[in-house]
C-alpha cells in the first residue's frame, strides 16, 4: 500500500471547520495527545466504515456497486458496532458527513492513459447509510470521473473503462482499500482472559482467544505451528526467561504458562505478559495489513514499550496506526507523528513539527527516568529508522534494557556544528555513544566529511563513536535475513552501494524487519556488532 492521505469532515468530534487529516503508509504512525482528544476516534473510523471499503473489493460482475457509484448512484452500507447511526456525525452542525481518500505517489501503468488516485465519499444525516462517491484522477484533479461504461481486471491493474473511451487505472486506489477492509483495531483493554467467548473490537478475548490459541498450536497445520512457537520464542527473549511454553488447558479456560519449570495460569502474571501473549498471538494469527492500537505503552514497563511495538508491528503487512500518550515512545518509532489536542473548535489535528533540544527529547521520554529502571548509557543514532533496526541488534547482544536510542533527528543533525546541543546531554549521563552511516563510496574510502566533522565533536564532548565501516546500515543486511523478511525477489545490497539505487530495493522503514532476521553470530562478525558488544 502507499502512502494515503485521509481527510474527515463531520466524523465524530471532527467538524469540516476543523477536519481531521493524516497520512498512513508502510511503517509506524503515531497520534500524539492527551486522553478525550480524537485519538481513537481516527482509528475507530476503520474499524465502522469497514463494509463501505468493501464495495472497492467485490467481484465486478456479480457486484458492480463500484460502476454504479461512480455513475453516480448512491451504495448502501451498515456499521460495524454502531448501535445509532447519528453517532458518527459531528454534532455540532447538521451537515453531511465526509471522508477523502488520496494515494500519494500513484502512478499510471502501460495500456492506462489516467490514474484515479483519490476518491470522496459523502452522506448526509437524513440518509446516513447511503454513500455517494467521487472519484478522481492524478491527471484530472478537479473532474470527477463520470460515465464509465465498465470495471475490469487486466492483469493485475483494475481499471475503469470510461465513456470517453479512455482507460482509468483503479490498482493503487483498490490497494489502499484492501488494507482498510482488513485493517485490525486493538483498543486498549487488551489482556483480558476471563472465562466466556467474546471480542473488544477486533481483538479476540477469554475462550474466544484460548480456542484459537489452542487451534493453532495442535492443529497439525505446519505454518500456524510455527507462528505460535516464534510468538512464544520472541516473548521468552524479551522477559530473558530460559524456557516458556504456553498451552491452553485441559477445559479450555485459560492458558497455562510453563516458566523455567514452574507453571502459572495467566491470570496470575503481570498484565504486561498477559498483554505480549494476545496482542501477538491476535496478530500473528490474523496478519491484518494495518494494525490500529491504542496506548501500546498501557500496563508495560517502560522497557519493553518499543519492543512490544515492533514485535506487534511486524505483522502487519502495511502499516501500524497507534496512539500514545508518550511523546518519547513516538519520536523513537514513528515515521509519521501526529498531535491531537483541543481547541475552541473541536480536536486539532496537525503533524508533530517542533524539533527539541536532546535534553527536552529525553525529558519528553516516559522512560525519562532510564537510570531508575537499569539503563546506563545513551545511544545516538541518526533517524527514526535507525532507532528500530538498532533495537533489533541490541536485542542480540543482551543490552536493549539497558540502553536509551535516541534519534538525532536526520542527516542535518549529524554535522560539526551540534557540539552546543551535544554538550548537553552529559548533564544527562556520562555514558553517551554514537553510531551513524559512515556514507563510505568504496572500499577504503573516507567517510564524508560531514560525518568526519561530526565524529571529531563526539570525541571532543567524551563520545566514543562509530561510523559504519559499510555504507550505510542497510549494507549490512545478509541476503537471507532480506530475503526472510521482503521475499525471494529481494536480495541485499553490495558493501557501498546506495538504496535508491538498488535494482529492487525497499524503503528504510522496513529496515527493522530485515534486521529482525539477522543471527547473533552474523552481527558479531561486523565493526557495528563489535561496537554493540563493548559499549
Amino acid at each position: 500500500m502507499k502512502t494515503t492521505r485521509i481527510t474527515l469532515k463531520n466524523y465524530r468530534a471532527f467538524s469540516d471547520q476543523n477536519p481531521a487529516r493524516i497520512e498512513i503508509g508502510p511503517g509506524l504512525t503515531a497520534l500524539v495527545g492527551p486522553n478525550n482528544t480524537g485519538k481513537s476516534a481516527l482509528k475507530l473510523f476503520f474499524y465502522e466504515m469497514r463494509d463501505l471499503f468493501l464495495v472497492f473489493l467485490r467481484d465486478p460482475h456479480n457486484q458492480p456497486n463500484l460502476i454504479s457509484a461512480a455513475a453516480g448512484s448512491s451504495v448502501g452500507v451498515n456499521y460495524l458496532g454502531v448501535s445509532d447511526v447519528q453517532e458518527i456525525f459531528n454534532n455540532t452542525n447538521g451537515r453531511n458527513l465526509t471522508f477523502e481518500i488520496e494515494v500519494i505517489g500513484a502512478t499510471s501503468p502501460a495500456g492506462t492513459n489516467r490514474t484515479i488516485n483519490k476518491m470522496v465519499a459523502t452522506c448526509s444525516r437524513s440518509a446516513p447509510t447511503e454513500w455517494s462517491i467521487q472519484f478522481f484522477s492524478v491527471e484530472e484533479p478537479r473532474t470527477a470521473i463520470s460515465e464509465p461504461n465498465g470495471f475490469q481486471p487486466t492483469g493485475t491493474v483494475r481499471q475503469f473503462i470510461g465513456g470517453s473511451s479512455l482507460n482509468y487505472n483503479a490498482d493503487d486506489l483498490v490497494d489502499v482499500m484492501r488494507a482498510f477492509h482488513g485493517a485490525r483495531y486493538y483498543g486498549a483493554f487488551r489482556n483480558a482472559l476471563n472465562q466466556g467467548s467474546g471480542q473488544h473490537y477486533d481483538f479476540n478475548i477469554g475462550t474466544a482467544f484460548i480456542d484459537l490459541w489452542n487451534t493453532w498450536k495442535t492443529s497439525g497445520n505446519k505454518a500456524q505451528s510455527r507462528a505460535i512457537g516464534k510468538i512464544t520464542d520472541e516473548i521468552r527473549t524479551l522477559f530473558e526467561f530460559d524456557h516458556l511454553e504456553i498451552n491452553a488447558s485441559v477445559l479450555l479456560k485459560t492458558l497455562l504458562v510453563t516458566i523455567n519449570g514452574h507453571q502459572y495460569r495467566l491470570a496470575e502474571l503481570g498484565s504486561g505478559i498477559s498483554q505480549f501473549i494476545m496482542a501477538l498471538g491476535n496478530a500473528a494469527t490474523t496478519t491484518p495489513p494495518l494494525i490500529l492500537i491504542d496506548e501500546p505503552e498501557t500496563n508495560l514497563h517502560p522497557s519493553l514499550q518499543i519492543d512490544f511495538l515492533l514485535k506487534l508491528a511486524q505483522y502487519a503487512t502495511a502499516g501500524c496506526l497507534f496512539s500514545t500518550h508518550s511523546v518519547g515512545l513516538a519520536r523513537s518509532v514513528a515515521e509519521r507523528i501526529y498531535t491531537v489536542q483541543k481547541d475552541g473548535r473541536g480536536p486539532t489535528v496537525r503533524p508533530f513539527e517542533t524539533t527539541a533540544t536532546y535534553s527536552e527529547f529525553l525529558g519528553e521520554l516516559s522512560f525519562s527516568t532510564f537510570r531508575d529502571m537499569g539503563c546506563d548509557r545513551i545511544l545516538l543514532v541518526e533517524g527514526v529508522t535507525d532507532v528500530k533496526v538498532i533495537q533489533q541488534f541490541l536485542r542480540l547482544v543482551q543490552k536493549e534494557h539497558t540502553t536509551v536510542i535516541l534519534p538525532l533527528g536526520g542527516d542535518q543533525m549529524v554535522t560539526g556544528s551540534r557540539e552546543m546541543e551535544l554538550q548537553e546531554l552529559r548533564r544527562l549521563s556520562q555514558n553517551i555513544v554514537a553510531l551513524v552511516d559512515s556514507e563510505r563510496t568504496i572500499d577504503g574510502a573516507q567517510p564524508a566529511e560531514r560525518r568526519l566533522k561530526f565524529a571529531e565533536v563526539c570525541r571532543r564532548v567524551g563520545f566514543d563513536v562509530c561510523l559504519t565501516e559499510k555504507r550505510a546500515i542497510e549494507n549490512y543486511f545478509p541476503d537471507y535475513a532480506v530475503k526472510a523478511a521482503l521475499g525471494s525477489s529481494f536480495a541485499a545490497l553490495a558493501p557501498y552501494e546506495l538504496l535508491s539505487e538498488h535494482a529492487n530495493g525497499w524503503s528504510k522503514s522496513d529496515n527493522w524487519r530485515i534486521a529482525h532476521h539477522v543471527t547473533k553470530h552474523d552481527l558479531l562478525t561486523t565493526d557495528i556488532g563489535q561496537f554493540l558488544s563493548r559499549i
